[in-house]
């Protein structure tokens, strides 16, 4: 393990220790807490090593058949390790002190130093307050989600983030040397809810895979996830009240009722659990009150990869989300040509063009989604051209161009972290 180590490191012009605790970039998306933060991580990691950066990607040990290394890139590999497993989020917080313990004795037994902490998401910004003194030179950290920004905008019945989430949240935007934005409003709550230095805080965009995620012919896609015709909405994503899918079902109800009785609602995503309730259980009972039940598929969570033929098979991508740091699917149906009728919220409205690709929604009124559905299923037309419009405007977005932004914005940190060790010297 050490000698490979030591290849790496010959042929790696920096190494970044990334931190995912909570979720892996390897897991099934739609399940539990996995969504867009997971593909970030692994093709954030994929693009620098295809630029001579290396990657160590510490996550949790999730089943026991997780091995202990797993390679995702050329120079980038997983790192399992064994602490809490089996644990929510929630419940992950009393584990942080023990997963940082474990990133050091793996960088001590391997001999490895880092350039650079990268964390993701607020327990890994707590991880990386513990590590950073003497671990690596700089710190950068993506929050992904703000707990203050989600608890402006619950859904009813909806578990507000914790206290304990804000107060880390804080802690990290006053010490991390680098805080990355997806979004200017992000940005913009990190300063002023969080009171984040400015001069700190940078907006980069994160991506779309243009090659995976393209226009498929309708039909061709239709056979492909086994469906005939008839039309359909497609949800993507975690099965929890943040994602508004109640808000997509109600708007079918509605959409039936004005003789559209051949439309179809697939939900692409996992189980998620507030304590001991099942969201799937809770939206099939919502599906039968109100009289689809047999024109709502719940399909679970199903590989990135095939993704695409799901988007292209569908007329219209419904995202009723009640907030959205990055809106990852939204970008992922436009890339395939497909308009999104999505909700007003900071991170639909970065990658969604009201009425030029899709449809913005302010607020959660089933009749609004239902209208502006209507809309774009009785004028097919309508529909592809601003399927047409959304593949343009995905075309700006690309994971290399995230990963060229970082690079720069890393190169940055750690040039001052070695101008800070050398004047500490010359003093010395």
């Amino acid at each position: 393990m050490a000698e490979a180590t030591r290849l790496i490191s010959d042929r790696a012009a920096r190494r970044i220790a990334v931190i995912s605790m909570h979720t892996s970039p390897t897991a099934s998306l739609g399940q539990n807490g996995n969504g867009g933060l997971n593909v970030y991580v692994r093709e954030v990691a994929t693009a620098f090593s295809e630029r001579g950066i290396a990657t160590d990607i510490f996550t949790r040990r999730q089943t026991p058949d997780d091995p202990s290394i797993e390679q995702l890139a050329e120079l980038s590999r997983v790192i399992y390790l064994p602490v809490g497993r089996g644990l929510d989020k929630y419940s992950l917080y009393d584990e942080v002190p023990g997963f940082a313990l474990r990133i050091a004795e793996f960088a001590e037994r391997e001999g490895i130093t880092y350039d650079l902490l990268f964390s993701h998401y607020w327990l890994s910004g707590e991880v990386a307050c513990l590590l950073r003194p003497g671990f690596a030179g700089g710190w950068a950290h993506i929050a992904h989600t703000l707990g203050l920004v989600k608890n402006q905008t619950l859904a009813t019945g909806a578990r507000p983030e914790p206290a304990l989430r804000i107060r880390v949240e804080g802690e990290i935007a006053q010490q991390a040397d680098l805080l990355i934005a997806s979004t200017a409003d992000e940005s913009d709550e990190l300063v002023n809810a969080y009171g984040a230095d400015p001069e700190r805080v940078f907006v980069v965009p994160p991506g779309v895979d243009l090659s995976m995620f393209q226009p498929i012919d309708r039909s061709e896609a239709r056979r492909k996830i086994g469906y005939g015709p008839g039309r359909l909405l497609v949800f993507v994503g975690r099965l929890e009240r943040l994602k508004g899918v109640e808000v997509a079902i109600r708007a079918l109800a509605l959409l039936r009722d004005r003789t559209h009785d051949d439309v179809r609602l697939l939900i692409l995503g996992e189980d998620s659990k507030e304590g001991d309730e099942s969201e799937k259980d809770r939206l099939k009972a919502v599906a039968a009150e109100h009289g689809v039940r047999d024109r709502v598929d719940f399909l679970g969570s199903v590989a990135h990869h095939e993704l695409p033929f799901f988007y292209a098979a569908a007329d219209v991508c419904v995202m009723p989300s009640y907030s959205e740091s990055f809106g990852l699917v939204g970008l992922e149906a436009q890339a395939c040509g497909r308009p999104v009728v999505g909700s007003d919220v900071t991170g639909l409205r970065s990658v969604i063009r009201d009425e030029v690709s899709g449809y913005l929604i302010g607020g959660h009124d089933p009749a609004a989604y239902a209208e502006r559905i209507g809309r774009l299923l009785d004028n097919p037309e309508l529909a592809a051209q601003m399927g047409r419009r959304g593949r343009l405007l995905a075309q700006r977005f690309s994971w290399n161009r995230t990963a060229d932004r970082l690079e720069d914005l890393f190169d940055g940190v750690v040039e001052r972290a070695q101008v800070r060790v050398h004047a500490s010297a010359r003093q010395e």
